[in-house]
């Protein structure tokens, strides 16, 4: 039999939790979940059916002692991977930094000094910002063979809003000049565009957001509103592109899109 969070019809005990009040079994769960002992078995909906952890990762390497001897070691361990999984971060407040359990500015600046000693990351200056960026030393040469490669076909892609790439909405701006938040916490007659917008990335530029209908079964994909940002015109292979992106967007939710009923406007 599976862990679920269950709970007596009228009876329902809750605690302060991370996104506002929720249930104790839900917190319980939760945490023992963080904690590794138990995993996400499966869901169905948006219910979650939890297991024990022991019975589904392999016994040595649940029983493995933690790998960090010290938090600094940790504190190294988590920004150099909140780096990889961004490609580039800087050295300021952000949300990508979030998650990272006793981590300040002063932890994050020494961890930081610590990499660039040990050539872990390097720094890298963009023009046009102020502050420094960082990379992995180690996707250096990814970073120079597509440099190297010159003229490549402008490709357009449907950003999530939790993607890596925006984790960091003031490097967003910084980097796109694009201004983006994500509003489904926010009251309806709060929000500037809509409850779940996306962006559109064409090339190197974030030229428009959408936010999609709800999707029904077996109903083509649609959109409820379109809105390009200021200064980009539209041109044949930019729409043409955008189009492709809408299509394997689609594709991924399972479902498809009627071109004709698609209007970039």
């Amino acid at each position: 039999m599976k862990i679920k969070d269950v709970y007596v019809p009228g009876i329902y005990i809750m605690i302060s939790w991370s996104w506002g009040p929720t249930m104790l079994s839900h917190a319980a769960l939760e945490g023992m979940y963080h904690a590794g002992h138990l995993i996400i078995h499966h869901k169905v909906n948006t219910r979650k059916y939890y297991d024990l952890s022991e019975r589904h990762i392999p016994q040595d390497l649940h029983a493995a002692p933690d790998p960090f001897q010290t938090k600094e070691q940790y504190y190294d361990w988590y920004v150099l991977r909140r780096i990889g999984s961004v490609g580039i971060l800087w050295n300021r407040s952000s949300d990508a930094w979030l998650g990272i359990k006793d981590m300040k500015s002063l932890q994050r600046n020494d961890a930081f000094t610590r990499l660039l000693q040990k050539n872990k990351v390097i720094e890298i200056n963009v023009e046009g910002l102020q502050h420094p960026l960082y990379m992995r030393s180690m996707d250096l040469e990814h970073l120079n063979h597509t440099l190297s490669i010159g003229q490549i076909e402008e490709r357009s892609s449907i950003l999530a809003p939790l993607d890596n790439l925006l984790w960091d909405r003031n490097l967003i701006k910084e980097l796109f000049d694009f201004e983006y938040r994500w509003e489904v916490y926010k009251p309806a007659a709060e929000r500037k565009y809509g409850y779940y917008v996306l962006p559109v990335l064409y090339g190197d530029k974030i030229v428009a957001r959408f936010e999609p209908e709800k999707h029904r079964k077996h109903a083509p994909f649609s959109i409820k509103n379109w809105w390009w940002e200021e200064q980009i015109s539209m041109n044949s292979p930019m729409k043409e592109s955008i189009f492709n992106g809408l299509e394997r967007f689609a594709a991924y939710l399972g479902t498809y899109i009627q071109p004709e009923e698609i209007r970039l406007n």
